[in-house]
């Protein structure tokens, strides 16, 4: 019997007390509809407890350093691995993290550039490098031919005219017959006679000789002469007017210029040592953020939680670094070079280019064995990316712009390096945001993960993801409180027999998603026309009015160059008069029309207890304003502010509207308790006094969507949001649920739900403008059978003029549609 991982009574969020068998050193894939349990199970429950398990068996010292984590709401769970966990949660928001860094290949480059690099005066463009006298002798048998004249100098440096009397006496006293003025030689018995200037330039002949072997002593001598004379610089010149200088230090023999000591620490813009002063490492002047984002959670008074006005030119793009011209380095760590390339610039290349110049490098004996292993664990990670689908992202791309679907990606190329065996990973939807051929090479490097002896559970809804697992994990039935249990268990060869999973029907084709018979057509259109940023070969497109256009290509075809850097900036600094920087485009026309764009990007909602859907929709507003106008509440004087869970005055203040009070254990896991002053309400006795058809308002927020919108049926404007919430699938949540207990993956998290409700809050009744809005990654997060919604919910879309949508759909086929639609 196969070694297996054993999950007795799982009851962590929505599952209902579950058991199950997981095998172990397999590709298990769980699957379901949204909210049915998947990320309960395979996050806040296998990988909690098994990264819990791991930690749990470190020093308490190591412990109290790493954190403390809950134990999930499960009885037991035999034959667990530690585990990791590659989410599409947004990375952390670093804004020094880049592709290089995430993947270790920058760490590398580091250590070559430290090893193997060359520093470069940045005044004369000249190696900068220091020379022992065994060193000089054997540059200058390489570079002049035998029996060649030579004149060896030792360099002064500029000298005042007023100074060449005193300096030519100490000379003669020091035994110097000759010094070289300005190119010229003068001999100092009897004293020279200078030309007239300000300055002159010079340099002590210390010998004049010819090279060969016979002579050598004498060369040796006299250069180590030239070096302390010359105060650590000696100069070659022969008759023929070539001529080195050599330092023993690292040191410009021209200007002066004094290299860096080469360490891995100077190319990092980490550390202060070797990041950019002027930027601090960060590559640009200004504001971090490149666009407003929908996130409620940036404040928590009573009246933030309501959508926030548009201001016009709020929107601010950061300026690149003048001093670093966006590399983010200091000028001595550019100034070292490798292969013809300093640092920034091989950062600056696709994984195909770094992988050409990596392999072009070419030392002797003891440079390639400081090469060996570097370059094999660099290629390494160049080839997972490549494989990965991410053969466009450079190695300075910066983490917090990657997709999630991308970040994913490269978090995977990582640990797939790191050579692990024995490790539980669970991956979130990791064939998000690809192309199909792409697709199939990320099967593969996860079935090369698992032969190396690890087990993997995926959390896919992708059909090809599914038939090529080795087990199938079918959650349902339902959503929320109807989700939670185990619909099938077994191989994927047999889901499609069972007929209480809606995978299983969708699989075998019982059960179809529609697409629209009849096509809408429009004769207008707008036009952008020469995009030419990054990869675009200056292209024109036509985007109709009143239709749903969709733009499709492979990861890296220049799907988000053309939507998203070019003709969302171009018409939001046109439009919304956005300070912001498209990329380069000739014209852009027809657009007068558009009254308005507006970008529901992949920015996180907020992940506090705090944060909840009514407030982030924007309903729980017109909901307190209705409970404000309660007959009892307007005796009282009641404003919506009384009924915030966020404000003084109507929440509880023994737990300060949370519902829930942490009783901090040092060394053990924190642990909540209910408030014992408002059960879990939020709200203190009087604000719960106030009641609207038998429920207060802390019942209301208990409420499902689904519930809610027939208990306000009544209420046309809370009616209207709570229906554009079940057209996009989540009708099954609750309108109080923290998004603490929201899926974290699919479902809610940045790149799945999320978009969800900022996809509904551009709905607006019919007008005579025209709106374009730019919705991001539409699919991901959705099962199969939730995606049969989302024709019906495109069309309400289009009909009550929500989405002039330039929505750019990051699933498997990476489609970016266009809806251009009058409010």
């Amino acid at each position: 019997m196969e070694e297996s991982i054993y999950i007795h009574g799982a009851r962590q969020n929505n599952l209902k007390n579950i058991d199950l068998r997981v095998p172990r050193n397999r590709f298990v894939v769980i699957t379901g509809v949204s909210g049915s349990g998947k990320s309960s199970l395979a996050f806040d429950t296998l990988f909690a407890e098994g990264q819990r398990r791991y930690l749990e068996a470190l020093s308490t010292y190591a412990r109290q350093m790493a954190g403390r984590l809950n134990a999930p709401l499960v009885d037991e769970i035999e034959g667990l691995s530690p585990s990791i966990a590659i989410e599409q949660k947004g990375l952390p928001h670093n804004p020094r993290s880049t592709v290089g860094t995430l993947t270790e290949i920058y760490d590398y480059l580091r250590l070559l550039f430290a090893r193997l690099g060359t520093i470069y005066c940045p005044n004369c463009d000249l190696p900068v490098r220091s020379w022992t006298v065994a060193e000089i002798v054997a540059d200058l048998s390489e570079c002049l031919p035998p029996k060649s004249r030579i004149l060896l100098l030792a360099p002064l440096g500029q000298i005042l005219e007023n100074n060449l009397p005193n300096l030519v006496k100490r000379l003669r006293r020091d035994g110097f017959g000759r010094v070289r003025a300005d190119g010229a030689i003068y001999e100092l018995d009897p004293l020279p006679s200078f030309p007239r200037r300000p300055s002159h330039l010079i340099e002590i002949v210390v010998d004049r000789l010819v090279l060969d072997e016979e002579k050598r002593r004498r060369l040796i001598d006299s250069l180590e002469l030239a070096l302390r004379a010359g105060k650590g610089t000696a100069g070659i010149a022969t008759p023929e007017g070539w001529q080195r200088f050599y330092c023993e230090s690292a040191r410009c023999a021209l200007c002066g210029y004094t290299g860096p000591e080469l360490t891995p620490t100077l190319f990092s813009f980490q550390h202060p040592f070797g990041m950019c002063p002027s930027c601090r490492g960060l590559g640009h002047a200004g504001s971090d953020g490149e666009g407003a984002s929908c996130d409620e959670s940036a404040g928590t008074a009573a009246d933030s939680q309501e959508e926030a006005p548009e201001v016009p030119g709020l929107i601010s793009e950061p300026s690149t670094c003048p001093a670093c011209k966006g590399t983010r380095l200091s000028e001595a760590a550019r100034s070292v070079r490798l292969g013809g390339l300093s640092i920034d610039r091989v950062s600056a290349l696709n994984p195909a280019a770094v992988a050409v110049w990596i392999k072009g490098l070419d030392f002797d004996e003891s440079g390639r064995q400081i090469l060996e292993r570097p370059q094999k664990e660099i290629l390494s990670r160049l080839d997972n990316l490549v494989e990965l689908g991410l053969p466009y992202l450079t190695l300075d791309r910066s983490s917090n712009t990657l997709s999630g679907g991308e970040a994913q990606r490269v978090r995977l190329a990582h640990q797939i390096s790191s050579h692990l065996s024995g490790v539980l990973y669970v991956l979130d939807e990791p064939s998000v945001g690809l192309h199909p051929r792409d697709h199939r090479r990320l099967l593969d490097i996860l079935m090369r993960l698992r032969d190396a002896g690890n087990s993997l559970v995926v959390v896919e809804h992708d059909r090809e993801t599914i038939l090529r697992s080795d087990h199938v994990i079918d959650m349902g039935p339902g959503a929320g409180t109807q989700g939670g249990e185990v619909v099938f268990s077994g191989p994927p060869d047999q889901i499609a027999n069972c007929p209480g999973s809606l995978t299983g029907l969708y699989i075998s084709g019982k059960k179809q998603i529609q697409t629209p018979r009849h096509r809408k057509k429009s004769g207008d259109f707008f036009r952008l026309t020469g995009a030419s940023g990054h990869n675009l070969k200056s292209i024109s497109a036509d985007f109709p009015y009143g239709c749903m256009t969709c733009v499709t290509g492979v990861s890296g075809s220049g799907k988000s160059t053309l939507i998203l850097d070019t003709l969302y900036r171009a018409l939001a600094r046109k439009i919304n008069n956005v300070q912001t920087n498209p990329a380069p485009f000739s014209t852009l026309e027809n657009a007068e029309r558009l009254a308005k764009v507006i970008l529901v990007d992949q920015s996180p909602i907020g992940r506090t207890p705090r944060s909840i859907p009514a407030t982030y929709t924007g309903v729980f507003g017109l909901i307190r304003q209705l409970y404000s106008q309660v007959p009892e509440a307007r005796a009282r004087g009641y404003s919506p502010a009384r009924f915030s869970f966020n404000a003084k005055g109507g929440r509880c203040e023994n737990c300060r509207g949370e519902g829930l009070q942490r009783i901090e254990m040092y060394f053990l896991p924190d642990i909540y308790v209910t408030c014992p002053a408002c059960q879990r309400s939020r709200y203190n006795r009087a604000t719960l006094d106030i009641t609207y058809r038998g429920h207060s308002i802390a019942s209301a927020l208990e409420m499902t969507v689904y519930e809610a919108a027939v208990f306000f049926s009544n209420f046309r404007a809370i009616r209207y949001k709570l229906d554009a919430l079940i057209d996009v699938g989540m009708g099954y949540i609750r309108l109080g649920q923290p998004a603490t207990t929201l899926s974290e993956t699919s479902e809610w998290d940045t790149y799945g739900w999320a978009s969800r409700p900022p996809l509904f809050r551009g709905v607006r009744p019919r007008g005579s403008n025209w709106r374009l809005n730019l919705a991001g990654v539409d699919r991901e997060g959705p099962s199969i059978s939730s995606m049969s919604q989302r024709p019906v919910c495109t069309s309400k879309i289009s009909a009550n003029s929500c989405m002039s949508c330039a929505n750019w759909l990051t699933s498997r086929t990476r489609l970016l549609s266009l809806s251009i639609i009058r409010t």
